[in-house]
């Protein structure tokens, strides 16, 4: 070929061995050798920790049975026989309370149980310390039902209670 532009390909030589893997050192030099690995911790456990854990959760165990026991001591001492002080009110026995007054130009009528304002509904409930809230002011307790029905009166003004009642949600 003359002029020589065109190339042609070269086969391409395999790597020497030498440069596939580390040569392995001259044996003159001694092996070097690795720093000691510090010391791990076997899998299973010691004498002691089984012992420690033992010790803890039978520890665990006898404060919850001790706990458990202090607490319902009162409840097996008491008396069977003897009751709590039922709440006052027309359930026990006690005389209802009943009203029906004119109180800031209306007529409140109704008992412990039931609050008209001017023949309309005024929905009640009782506490669980015996007083009394409404729908009209819940955000205050009043001791008596009558007591509950004149803030009513004070909070409503002129305006009527509505006959539908609470909403339900």
């Amino acid at each position: 070929m003359s002029g020589g532009t065109k190339l042609e390909p070269r086969p391409v030589a395999a790597r020497p061995a030498e440069f596939l893997a580390p040569a392995p050192p001259p044996p003159s030099q001694p092996p070097q050798s690795s720093p000691p690995l510090p010391p791990t911790r076997s899998t299973q456990p010691t004498r002691s920790s089984r012992t420690r854990r033992f010790f803890l959760r039978a520890a665990f165990a006898f404060g919850a049975i001790g706990g458990t026991a202090a607490a319902l001591t009162p409840i097996f001492r008491a008396d069977p026989r003897k009751s709590a002080a039922p709440a006052p009110g027309p359930v026990d026995g006690m005389p209802d309370e009943r009203f029906d007054e004119m109180y800031g130009g209306r007529r409140i009528q109704g008992t412990a149980s039931g609050v008209r304002i001017d023949g309309r509904p005024l929905h009640l409930m009782r506490r669980a310390d015996g007083t009394y809230v409404s729908v009209v002011n819940h955000f205050e307790s009043f001791p008596t039902a009558l007591a509950t029905a004149r803030a009513a009166v004070d909070d409503l003004g002129g305006t009527q209670l509505s006959l539908a009642g609470p909403a339900l949600h």
